[in-house]
C-alpha cells in the first residue's frame, strides 16, 4: 500500500513539472523576441547585465526563415552609406553605417534566427554606427538590399571557392619584428602581402590575409585561422636580420619537413617561392631551410605552407631595395608566380 501511494505521488509530481515546463516553452515561443549578447548565456537575466552592454545589445526577432539575417535600415541610408567588414580571424562581421543610429536599433530589431549568429552588439563612434555580428565560426557573407533592409546570408568559404590561399604578414602591433636601416619588418611585409593579394585576386584566386592592418596576432591564432579555413596554401612573408654582421644578405625560404602531401607539400612550395622571387629580383638565393619547432605557425598549420624572408633589413643594400616600390612589386610578383605554379601542380595532382 505504501509503495502504491508513493508511486502515485511521484506520477502526479512528474505531470505537474511537465505542465509547468510546457507553459514556459509556449510563452517564449509566442513572444519570439530574444536578446543576443556577446556573453550569452551567462547574462540570461537582463537586469544583471552591465548597463553599457545591456543598452548596446542588438535585439533579434525570429522569423520563419532558418537562415540569414535581415537588418532594417533608417530611411535615409543608401548603399554608399554602408561598409561591411568581415573580420574572419575574429569570427565577426561589422556593418558600418554613416551616421548615429543607436536609438533606431534599440527600437528596431534585426530579423532572423540563424544559429550561426551567436551575438549582436552596436557601437557609435565618430559619427558612425557599427553593428557587430559575432559568428559561431568562419563564414563568408553575401548581401542584398531590398525593401529598406540589408539581407545577409552566410556560407563556408570552401563551398564558394576552388582555390583558397592565405598570406601571412609576419608580426604586427607591438611586435614590430626585425629592424634596421629605417625599416620595421611588420610594415614592409604588410605592404608586400597587399601587393601579392591584389595580383592574385585579379585571377579569381581567393586570398585571405591573417592581417590587413597593424594588428597583433599570436602565431597560434594565425595557425588556427588557416586550419579552420581549410586553405590550400599558406605563404608567410618575413624579413631576415643579422645583428652580428651587416654583410649578410639574400632571400631564403623555410618549411616544416614533418608535414607533407604525396603530390605537393611544404618543400615544393618553399622551392617555388625561392626560385620565382630570385627570378623576378635577381637577388641572392640562400636556399631552403627546415624551420625549427619554435616556428609555431609553420609547425601547427595542416596545409602546404612555407615562409619566405625577402631580404635582410640589417644589410644596407637590401634595406634600400626594400624601400623601393618597384622592388617590392617584383618580390610580390615572384611570390604570386609561385602561388600560381603551386595551384597548377595541385590541380594536376587531383
Amino acid at each position: 500500500m505504501m509503495q502504491d501511494r508513493l508511486q502515485k505521488t511521484m506520477l502526479v509530481c512528474s505531470i505537474l513539472l511537465s505542465t509547468a515546463a510546457m507553459s514556459v516553452m509556449l510563452y517564449f515561443s509566442a513572444t519570439k523576441t530574444i536578446i543576443i549578447a556577446e556573453e550569452a548565456p551567462e547574462w540570461t537575466d537582463a537586469a544583471r547585465q552591465p548597463e553599457e552592454r545591456r543598452e548596446n545589445a542588438l535585439y533579434f526577432e525570429a522569423d520563419e526563415r532558418p537562415e540569414g539575417i535581415r537588418i532594417p535600415l533608417p530611411a535615409e541610408i543608401r548603399a554608399d552609406d554602408i561598409v561591411i567588414e568581415n573580420r574572419y580571424v575574429e569570427h565577426r562581421i561589422h556593418i558600418i553605417l554613416t551616421g548615429k543610429y543607436g536609438e533606431f536599433y534599440r527600437t528596431n530589431p534585426l530579423l532572423g534566427n540563424d544559429s550561426r549568429v551567436t551575438a549582436g552588439f552596436l557601437q557609435e563612434e565618430n559619427g558612425m554606427t557599427d553593428l557587430q555580428l559575432q559568428m559561431s565560426g568562419l563564414y563568408e557573407h553575401q548581401y542584398m538590399f531590398e525593401n529598406g533592409e540589408l539581407q545577409l546570408s552566410f556560407v563556408e568559404p570552401g563551398q564558394l571557392y576552388d582555390s583558397i590561399v592565405v598570406l601571412d604578414a609576419a608580426h604586427g602591433g607591438s611586435d614590430i619584428g626585425h629592424t634596421g636601416n629605417g625599416i620595421q619588418e611588420k610594415d614592409i611585409v604588410l605592404e608586400i602581402t597587399e601587393m601579392v593579394k591584389e595580383k592574385l585576386e585579379s585571377e579569381n584566386i581567393r586570398v585571405y590575409c591573417t592581417r590587413t592592418d597593424d594588428t597583433e596576432l599570436s602565431e597560434k591564432q594565425r595557425a588556427d585561422f588557416v586550419n579552420e579555413l581549410q586553405a590550400d596554401l599558406l605563404v608567410s612573408v618575413r624579413t631576415g636580420a643579422d645583428e652580428g654582421s651587416s654583410q649578410v644578405s639574400g632571400i631564403q625560404t623555410f618549411y616544416n619537413g614533418t608535414y607533407f602531401l604525396p603530390y605537393f607539400g611544404n618543400v615544393q612550395l618553399a622551392d617555388l617561392l625561392e626560385r620565382n622571387t630570385i627570378a623576378m629580383t635577381g637577388g641572392k638565393a640562400n636556399g631552403l631551410m627546415e624551420a625549427g619547432n619554435e616556428d609555431i605557425l609553420l609547425w601547427n598549420v595542416q596545409v602546404p605552407a612555407a615562409a619566405i624572408e625577402v631580404g635582410y633589413v640589417t644589410n644596407q643594400e637590401e634595406a634600400d631595395l626594400l624601400l623601393l616600390k618597384e622592388y617590392k612589386e617584383r618580390l610580390a610578383e615572384g611570390i604570386a608566380n609561385a602561388v600560381r605554379e603551386a595551384n597548377a601542380v595541385r590541380a594536376e595532382g587531383f
